[in-house]
């Protein structure tokens, strides 16, 4: 690749190419546990998002996997046009989504502290897992928050932030007025929306059991992480965020739940 920019150079705004780039190894560890259990546990907004190849059948994962490796070269094609020092920047991704991830327990737990949903009696103290996941369930669990980022940050904040920023533009609202408002109004829906994601009364309909029934202090707690991490996709991307979830994901997984802070 090029060389990287000069230091003191003011560095670009996140690039969708470099995020989607920085996605590619959590859509592997997904796309790698999801077949080794036989597809038996696959993410829901991955699910969400092989709809289209659906009328393919059985060439519908080869079809995927296309998608993906051409996603992937037109990523590194613009990239390179573009002069971007490709490593350091992943790097600095990996480093950035690991940081967050560990601030993003801590920080939940203090905002279900404020809101009173921290007592003794909370179902946000469930113990640790019984086992520790296997590398197919890990990948699975981590490459899930690609899918994610992409379905709920990258698509539903985004579309939620153009069509009430324009609403607010037709109310008359100022310019700088508008911007801020559908961001911070679009961050609250896709967080509403990714709670809603996980719940039994959502996902059966859609596509069978799988889903977790409604528990008001486990979906406060999914829309306060969707509230973060909607907020860290508008201020360092996609690929940070992503990784951010994935980690903490991780975590979840082999026991760093709330319990251990509350």
């Amino acid at each position: 690749m090029k060389r990287p920019r000069e230091r003191g150079a003011e560095d670009p705004a996140p690039s969708l190419a470099l995020g989607y780039l920085a996605l590619v190894p959590l859509i592997v560890a997904h796309e790698w546990g999801a077949g080794a259990d036989h597809r038996v546990l696959v993410n829901f907004a991955a699910v969400l998002l092989a709809l289209p190849l659906a009328p393919l059948g059985r060439a519908a994962l080869e079809a995927s996997w296309v998608i993906y490796a051409a996603l992937a070269i037109a990523s590194l094609v613009r990239l390179y046009r573009a002069d971007y020092a490709l490593a350091p920047r992943l790097l600095r991704i990996l480093g950035e989504g690991l940081g967050f991830a560990i601030a993003l327990g801590p920080l939940l737990v203090f905002l279900c502290w404020l809101l009173g949903l921290a007592g003794s009696a909370t179902t946000l103290r469930a113990g640790a897992p019984a086992h520790v996941p296997s590398l197919a369930l890990a990948g699975v669990v981590c490459g899930g928050a690609a899918f994610e980022e992409i379905v709920f940050r990258l698509g539903v904040l985004s579309i939620a932030y153009l069509a009430l920023r324009r609403l607010l533009l037709l109310a008359r609202a100022p310019t700088s007025v508008a911007d801020r408002s559908a961001g911070a109004l679009a961050v609250g829906v896709s967080a509403v929306v990714f709670a809603l994601s996980h719940l039994d009364a959502v996902v059966r309909p859609l596509f069978g059991p799988g889903g977790e029934p409604f528990d008001a202090a486990i979906f406060t707690w999914r829309v306060l992480a969707g509230i973060l991490l909607g907020i860290l996709f508008r201020w360092r991307g996609m690929g940070v965020a992503a990784w951010a979830h994935a980690l903490f994901n991780l975590a979840l997984s082999i026991g760093a739940g709330p319990d251990v802070f509350l």
